[in-house]
């Protein structure tokens, strides 16, 4: 079952997500969205006033072509990246971030600009079907009943629905064929001048006067990136529904304004032009279809444009929204209504920039149409028209550094499509005066406002990436479509590898070999699978009360979520069992020899060496190394230890609570176990203290009776009244409110700058006095602390949840680059000089580490698939040496040991992603080893006996620190 379907199911107080669209109803949403009968209607007759009015139609053909080659590189772009942000994300993604803060900020002006110009156009167009139908309104009016319909739709966040908007694409369409089939009934073949067709006015120099007209038509075809993310296969759905909505909207504005033109007669377009204006197409259809058609015609326009008013106005707000959410606007912006679970703030400031300009300007005495509706929605053509140049680049980019993708369509066709969306850009620019019908200066000089905001986005992002990194860091953030296909070539694998542990990094190892056929041995020096999960394990962690810190919704195997009577956060029994059960669904005891140690393992002659508990001595071709992160206890140098009257203990050491029973205890140490141990200490012990040297945040399991990984990650949405921050650092502040008052130091960094400590039991032990907050400690002194802050407390037992040491004893030292304790390796897997040395579990971020352990298992697959076929060898080769990536993607974490292997999930994910499609390999999910599950889950054949049993769980209570370990 789908593991965010049994979220949604388990936690009904958490709303699932709407359904999804089908590719049908994309392209109803684009070709709908960009309002065919109102940009006829409202185009038509400015194009017409311009002379080259006849040249419409091939001007129609010609910027189709151009937006094709530019659609050729969007889809393919599309196809491979998720883009949530649209022009945004894929500038960002191709050119890198401060292409994409520019794309942002010009992308957001030129939305706000369209929605201007289209309240204006609703309240003109509205105010003429008043006037046809006897009793006219003021288009104030008109467009003020727009702009509150919208306000209260937009801040509902309620957008017509599919079926709706087909309904309203079919009746526009009707009534122009309507108006098409009565014009050709009258004129017959006379009302498709060939004469539009000619040398003259397909090569008419002049033809770049209608073009501005032509291109503001076709705005809102690109949505289909947007629109589909929300179908089923975005991979399909997008290129299909952006080549049907393209061909669609060409064949029908190509038709329409050829038989228009025929309807008035070649030598009479421009004359009636002007005189109608923005009439032409209702004196048109009185004259060949009668009042009834004219008034329908009104009607549907109205509707028409209500409909792509409400579409820009909440496609706007989710623009100011998102930028605001990547704090490139004021945070107030990234609020969300807690009801209706929309961008309600940045709705209600498009509603009063709706309001505040359309009104301001109206009352000024700029016409409607003319002025407002022209030059708005001009300005926001040109700010399009420059992310689509812009997108069509960035394509390019993209596929050039990833080097790969089909030449013609990610190189050639968008370069193309650049210089023809150029061309048209510089045409609407210098056209921009006829556009708004004004001789003002100030107004005709609107376009040039995009330099001074591109120079300032550069500025802005300078100096984001200098003083707010990790800000910088998420500016256009993108996954990468998962990739289902196989191109790496099949082959038999001769050589045999070794896999030292058999925790869940190992078994994780041990699966993808059997996957792909590697032969391999598994070695553990204890009895059983399980690694530090298993109390009887000696050197273990385990502490009886300690639980997984990611919730089981997001913390499994893939292919083996946890069983749904699990809590959401497991004990160490239950996770002890479901390693044991994942060991057994998939064979995986019969490749592992239990109660043997790898005691020394050392590259010989291309090969590996590896010496056993037993004395016998092993040749592989590769050696796997599986050892886990928290078996050496890291403990810090304290002035006064060796003289310190009371016991000193590391918490590797630590089993159950009623160790501190009848002592006064100090914790020292603010990690996930240091704040599990501090509670049982405040528990159990006669007194309880906790030293830590810097401030944290400490993140609850549940947030509104949802397991916070869930509710944050997206998986459900809040529970009905209920706003989640985008901002987690405030969204913690506000939950646990200023911890300076529990006699804690200030937190000192970002909330997403250090390892989640989830944990607030802490708060309600300090915030009850069982438990009291110290400082550093400055020395011991007999049976004393001495703390920093100058205070003192005797103490009986000082436990150091310090951390622990990155160490593999059956290495020789030397073999690596170390840093802060920790061995420098290629994507923190691959040796970056010996050929065959893999470490896999050396790797720290706040995310659950099951699936990333999987995905890591593959990067070893793909290295030694390389070296069995020699395919891509010398290109690994060259990138262990030579890349080396940053797995931070830019941010920054907090200076300490524990976070010197911490990488940006996000980062990491998309750089394995990037590793795997160059090498052709698929993503894993939840079906890649279903051909290797068995159906008896609860038995097991132990290795080299005849014997079936049932693993039990061992008797001692006890659990981890760390989800992932």
């Amino acid at each position: 079952m789908d593991v965010n379907r049994r979220n949604s199911a388990a936690y009904p107080a958490g709303q699932s997500k709407k359904r999804a669209l089908t590719t049908a109803g994309v392209i109803v949403l684009v070709i709908a969205a960009a309002a065919p009968l109102a940009a006829m209607i409202g185009n038509t007759p400015l194009a017409f006033e311009t002379g080259a009015g006849l040249s419409m139609p091939a001007g129609f053909v010609l910027v189709g072509l151009t937006l094709l080659c530019f659609a050729f590189g969007y889809t393919a772009l599309s196809r491979e990246i998720v883009s949530k942000g649209a022009f945004y994300t894929q500038v960002g993604q191709g050119l890198g971030r401060p292409a994409g803060v520019i794309a942002a900020y010009a992308a957001a002006l030129a939305y706000c600009a369209y929605s201007l110009g289209m309240a204006a156009a609703f309240g003109y167009f509205t105010s003429l079907l008043t006037k046809e139908l006897g009793y006219e309104l003021p288009w104030m009016g008109c467009a003020a009943f727009g702009i509150l319909t919208v306000a209260f739709l937009g801040y509902r966040s309620l957008d017509l629905s599919a079926r709706v908007l087909t309904y309203f694409m079919i009746a526009e369409f009707s009534v122009l064929l309507v108006f098409d089939a009565l014009v050709l009934a009258k004129l017959g073949l006379s009302a498709l001048p060939l004469d539009v067709w000619s040398a003259s006015q397909v090569f008419n120099p002049s033809i770049g006067a209608i073009i501005p007209f032509v291109i503001v038509s076709f705005l809102g075809f690109e949505a289909a990136a947007l629109y589909g993310e929300e179908t089923k296969n975005p991979r399909r759905s997008i290129p299909v529904a952006t080549y049907i909505s393209l061909a669609v909207v060409v064949a029908f504005y190509m038709v329409s304004v050829w038989i228009i033109i025929g309807s008035i007669g070649t030598s009479e377009v421009q004359p009636l032009a002007a005189r109608e204006s923005g009439n032409l197409l209702f004196a048109l259809s009185n004259r060949y279809g009668g009042e009834v058609l004219t008034a329908v015609m009104g009607l549907l326009l109205v509707a028409s444009m209500l409909a792509s008013f409400l579409a820009v106005h909440n496609a706007a707000s989710r623009y100011l929204f998102a930028l605001a959410s990547d704090h490139l606007l004021p945070s107030a912006l990234a609020n969300f209504h807690p009801n209706f679970h929309s961008p309600h703030v940045a709705s209600v400031f498009m509603t009063s920039l709706q309001l505040i300009v359309v009104f301001g300007l109206g009352m000024y005495g700029v016409s409607p149409y003319l002025g407002i509706a022209s030059s708005m929605i001009g300005l926001g053509t040109i700010g399009i028209l420059a992310m689509q140049i812009a997108c069509s680049l960035a394509v390019v980019g993209f596929f050039v550094k990833a080097k790969r993708g089909n030449r013609v369509t990610t190189r050639v066709l968008p370069t193309i499509g650049a210089l023809g969306l150029t061309v048209c850009l510089v045409l609407v620019v210098n056209s921009y005066q006829k556009l708004t019908g004004s001789d003002n200066p100030l107004i005709n000089g609107l376009p040039w406002v995009f330099l001074p905001l591109s120079l300032f986005a550069l500025v802005y992002a300078r100096w984001l990436k200098i003083n707010r990194p990790n800000v910088y860091a998420q500016i256009a953030g993108a996954q990468y479509r998962p990739v289902s296909e196989r191109l790496a070539v099949e082959t038999n694998y001769e050589n045999q590898y070794c896999i030292i542990g058999a925790g869940p990094s190992g078994l994780v190892m041990a699966r993808a070999f059997i996957k792909e056929g590697v032969p391999f041995d598994c070695f553990e020096r204890h009895s059983d699978v399980g690694g530090l999960w298993d109390p009887q394990n000696p050197g273990t962690p385990i502490y009886e009360s300690a639980h997984f810190i990611s919730s089981k919704w997001t913390s499994y195997f893939y292919g083996f979520p946890m069983p749904d009577h699990f809590p959401d956060y497991p004990s160490y029994k239950q996770i002890l069992d479901y390693i044991r059960s994942f060991a057994r669904a998939f064979g995986l005891y019969d490749y592992i020899t239990f109660n043997v140690e790898v005691v020394s393992a050392v590259p010989v002659d291309g090969k590996w060496k590896v010496m056993l508990s037993t004395g016998e001595i092993r040749t592989y071709a590769g050696v796997v190394a599986c050892p886990g992160v928290t078996w050496h206890a890291s403990i810090p140098r304290i002035p006064g230890a060796d003289s310190f009257k009371g016991e000193i203990r590391h918490s590797v050491s630590y089993m159950k609570p009623e160790e501190f029973t009848g002592k006064r205890v100090l914790v020292v140490g603010a990690g996930n176990s240091g704040v599990d141990i501090a509670c049982d200490a405040a528990k159990f012990a006669d007194k309880a203290f906790f030293s830590v040297r810097r401030g944290y945040r400490f993140v609850p399991k549940h947030l509104f009776g949802i397991p916070t990984d869930v509710l944050m990650s997206g998986q459900v949405l809040p529970p009905k009244g209920v706003a989640v921050s985008t901002d987690v650092g405030k969204m913690l502040d506000t939950l646990n409110g200023d911890l300076t008052r529990l006699g804690l130091p200030k937190p000192d960094h970002d909330a997403l700058s250090s390892h989640p400590i989830m944990n607030t039991q802490i708060l309600h032990y300090l915030g009850h006095g069982d438990l009291i907050a110290k400082p550093d400690i400055k020395e011991l002194r007999g049976n004393s602390v001495i703390f920093k802050d100058g205070s003192e407390e005797e103490v009986d037992l000082i436990m150091l949840a310090t951390g622990y040491e990155y160490k593999m004893p059956f290495f020789d030292p030397a073999m690596f680059e170390w840093k802060d304790g920790r061995p420098q390796l290629y994507m923190n897997v691959i040796h970056r000089s010996e050929r065959g040395l893999y470490v896999l579990g050396f790797t720290e971020f706040a995310d659950a580490a099951y699936r990333r352990f999987d995905e890591m298992a593959q990067l070893i697959i793909a290295d030694v698939h390389a070296t069995e076929t020699n395919v891509a060898r010398a290109w690994l080769d060259e990138q262990r040496r030579t890349h080396f990536p940053d797995l931070r993607g830019g941010k920054v974490y907090i200076d300490s040991p524990r976070h010197a292997n911490y990488v940006h999930t996000d980062t990491y994910k998309r750089l394995m992603a990037e590793f795997r499609r160059k090498l052709g390999w698929p993503d894993l999910d939840d079906g890649s080893y279903a051909d290797l599950r068995r159906p008896e889950d609860g038995v097991h054949r132990q290795r080299g006996s005849q014997k079936t049993f049932t693993v039990q769980s061992a008797d001692k209570q006890h659990s981890t620190l760390e989800a992932g370990q």
